[in-house]
């Protein structure tokens, strides 16, 4: 049997893949590589540096539990110092050591016969490894256009969230922003005072709730260095979102007839309208703005935008909320459907990435089993399914920190938290076994995505049948693979404790592999 390069190969250095080798670490497993297609660790936060980037949720919950920091500025904290935060964790780890940077993993090859996977590598050699923890991340890539015709036709500059040009000076210049999702609002917001004049293109009005943010007082900084003080409060937000969100919907509502859950939804919506048409009379001058900023859609069924500078953005003379279609992009603008010319210097598509809920974001060819398994393939074929959101029992060895029906947590971290949690719990139970091989079984398999599907009815009729709306929590199959449906405490219960007896353990050449379909 050959031996691999490395034990185990994290695809990514965002905080999944931080939070992964942090638990290799302390399961005395130091034979791991992280390859990074980018230049340092970050992630997301390494990508984006555009104006106005910040967290949209406290930053009190968004750290890893194992580097907590007194030291934020703010409540929420803005982007470049988060990005700061985890290149610090990184380092104090000892990470860097392990980093292949400048690496984008192409294909992930299972070895059946050796028992490893082989990771093939852009312009570089191939990496073996006998475990695999792929953490790309949820945001996988921008998207490669913009649905738009004409922008090739712009003279102008051209920049996306994701690969902002610091150096351009945005002062006095006419602005075009597409898209009010969460990076085209902080931009907006960012840039409304000093722009010469901001068009803001709005497609879908979106729910843009206050952000009650502050300067963390010196005081607040030594509190939160007391010990337990941060655990505390991770816990405590952690339990406030189980007791008063999931828990009512996974466990209570779950029990109510499809009859009553449609009459009830459109209630709590447009109580939600209500209380949001109030929001938007205090804060936003115009009538004909207030009327067009009212969201169609329900206030589950797409993420708020967290933010209390857009809407006061406005107000502001020089910015402008435009709701006609865009017909194309001109040579020194954007033409709307009305056959008005809006003349811009600059052009920002915030229009979104692919995202790992999409079965189209999976390329064929470059996530490969046993016996000719190709992953795209089969969510093409079968919908976007796992075990635990991080499992695959065509997929031995190998388990993704950002999978379908995953996203559990109060936060980001959170979530990376407990998944990397379930695949290091795994790898060392199969290392302690002397075995060589884990495959999450077939039967565990249909069992656990059986109990998705009816623990997430609630959500899944909520999102397709009474939003009316396509997000990006409903992809082009009319799956809602988004949310894991299960509270935070049960699944960080379940990454610690689950049944091992849902997995296979063997060794290389006794390894065998389902082929079974799945119910």
């Amino acid at each position: 049997m050959t031996q691999p390069d490395y034990e185990v190969a994290i695809i990514g250095a965002g905080p999944g893949g931080i939070a992964a080798a942090h638990l290799l670490h302390q399961k005395g497993i130091h034979d791991f590589v992280i390859i990074e297609r980018g230049d340092d660790f970050g992630g997301t936060w390494r990508d984006n540096h555009y104006p106005g980037l910040a967290v949209d949720i406290p930053i009190l919950w968004y750290q890893l539990s194992f580097a907590p920091n007194p030291q934020w500025s703010r409540l929420f904290a803005p982007g470049p110092e988060i990005y700061r935060y985890l290149r610090d964790t990184a380092a104090n780890l000892g990470l860097y050591d392990h980093l292949h940077a400048n690496a984008e993993v192409t294909r992930q090859l299972w070895d059946d016969e050796q028992g490893m996977w082989q990771l093939q590598i852009r312009d570089r050699p191939p990496v073996t490894a006998r475990f695999l923890i792929s953490s790309v991340g949820g945001y996988v890539n921008a998207k490669p256009t913009v649905d738009i015709a004409g922008l090739d036709d712009f003279t102008g500059t051209v920049l996306r969230p994701n690969a902002w040009d610091d150096s351009y000076d945005t002062r006095d210049k006419r602005i075009a922003v597409i898209g009010t999702g969460s990076s085209g609002v902080q931009i907006s917001a960012a840039l409304s005072a000093q722009a010469a004049n901001l068009d803001v293109y709005q497609r879908t009005p979106a729910w843009v709730l206050p952000k009650v943010d502050f300067d963390i007082a010196p005081w607040m900084q030594r509190l939160l260095r007391l010990p337990g003080m941060v655990p505390l409060v991770n816990t405590a937000g952690r339990l406030a979102m189980d007791a008063f969100m999931v828990a009512p919907i996974v466990h209570a509502f779950s029990r109510l007839p499809d009859r009553v859950l449609r009459r009830l939804m459109p209630l709590y919506d447009g109580w939600s309208r209500l209380l949001y048409r109030l929001l938007l009379r205090a804060v936003v001058h115009d009538p004909a703005t207030r009327r067009n900023l009212v969201p169609r859609s329900g206030i589950l069924a797409k993420r708020p935008v967290i933010s209390s500078t857009f809407l006061p953005a406005l107000n502001n003379p020089t910015t402008h909320l435009i709701t006609t279609p865009i017909e194309r992009i001109t040579a020194t603008g954007v033409r709307t459907s009305d056959g008005v010319e809006h003349p811009a210097d600059l052009l920002v598509p915030a229009t979104g990435y692919e995202l790992w809920i999409d079965p189209e974001t999976y390329r064929p060819g470059t996530i490969l089993g046993p016996n000719g398994f190709d992953l795209a393939e089969y969510y093409r074929a079968h919908g976007l399914q796992s075990y635990a959101g991080t499992a695959h029992p065509r997929l031995p060895n190998r388990w993704e920190i950002v999978g379908p029906l995953g996203f559990v947590g109060f936060a980001w971290p959170d979530y990376v938290e407990t998944m990397a949690a379930h695949a290091v719990r795994i790898i060392d139970e199969t290392r302690h076994r002397g075995a060589q091989v884990a495959t999450v079984s077939q039967d565990a398999f249909n069992r656990w995505n059986a109990r998705m599907r009816r623990d997430g009815r609630v959500a899944h009729l909520y999102y397709t049948a009474a939003s009316g709306l396509n997000t990006y929590f409903v992809n082009s199959q009319q799956e809602t693979p988004y949310y894991r449906p299960q509270t935070i405490t049960g699944s960080r219960q379940f990454a610690r404790h689950s049944p091992l007896s849902d997995y296979q353990f063997t060794a290389v050449h006794t390894a065998a592999q389902p082929e079974e379909q799945p119910v």
